[in-house]
């Protein structure tokens, strides 16, 4: 049981994050950041299982009174710590989201709300319906071209539901901390989709990087407003250098897709280590063994 337990709880998230590491600028961002999230709550939820399987089988140990291995000792803390996290995470983004949706519903006008603010930032609130704001100060500092821009980015942010990834992410590395770079990588794709589709809907590739790096400049802590996160993946330049130059090169190739599996396949894995534990555990013949 342990071996399995080992697999699905260390190997397999470990396995993801080098793998979303490897991929992250080499792939679609839209696939890729739909593969990414949806492998990372796969590993998250089938370690949780494990860490449970491997825990009641401590517990029927301790029943019987015999004495447990240090393994299972690491597991019960494990089981504790990731209950704790993930309360912790889940209560945090409820609040946040509720608070983001109250926001929305207080805001006049339609999808489209500017405020009377010097401070130059662009951001969404989800919601019903969702909105986007837009300070007047980013619009007195942005061209006509940079601001269609800007707002065709957040146009796909709101209509792609894109909080609801970043939701996601954020849950799987409350669960599991061995994921914690999930949610920057995650995030990082996502602002990537939302600026493709800026891209497909303006027609100019070249604008609209010309227009993420002048709404960073304007951001106060050099960061696109709209809420991109810090990229601590790989060394290398930061998350909008990053994504500049991904807007400057040609789309990766529909060819290299198949390397999406990569993830997926490491989710499937930890799927059936986990399955396995769980075998091990009906096997074990319980407290009377």
């Amino acid at each position: 049981m342990i071996d399995h337990f080992l697999l699905s709880t260390l190997v397999a998230p470990v396995a993801l994050v080098v793998s979303m590491a490897v991929l992250v600028d080499r792939q679609h961002p839209a696939p890729a950041a739909v593969a990414f999230v949806s492998s990372a709550v796969v590993v998250a939820a089938a370690s949780a299982v494990s860490v449970a399987a491997v825990s009641i089988h401590a517990l029927l140990v301790l029943i019987r009174g015999d004495l447990l291995e240090w393994p299972y000792w690491i597991a019960l803390a494990f089981l504790v710590i990731a209950v704790a996290s993930f309360a912790g995470g889940a209560r945090r983004e409820r609040r946040s989201l509720c608070a983001a949706r109250e926001q929305a519903a207080a805001l006049p006008g339609g999808d489209v709300v500017v405020v009377a603010e010097k401070r130059p930032a662009a951001f969404t609130l989800p919601g019903r319906p969702g909105r986007i704001v837009v300070t007047q100060g980013m619009l007195d500092a942005l061209g006509e071209e940079s601001h269609a821009v800007v707002m065709a980015h957040e146009h796909a942010h709101l209509s792609g539901h894109h909080h609801r990834w970043l939701l996601a992410s954020r849950l799987a590395v409350a669960a599991h901390p061995f994921l914690w770079q999930v949610r920057h990588l995650a995030g990082y794709m996502i602002e990537r989709w939302a600026d493709e589709r800026a891209a497909e809907q303006t027609g100019d590739r070249r604008a609209t990087a010309r227009a993420i790096g002048e709404a960073a400049l304007l951001s106060p802590d050099g960061e696109m407003p709209s809420g991109a996160v810090p990229f601590l993946g790989l060394r290398g330049p930061g998350p909008v250098p990053r994504r500049i130059a991904a807007l400057l090169k040609p789309l990766p190739s529909p060819r290299g897709a198949f390397l999406l599996a990569v993830p997926v396949l490491v989710a499937a894995g930890s799927v059936v280590w986990t399955g396995e534990a769980i075998v091990d555990l009906t096997q074990s013949g319980g407290p009377c063994e």
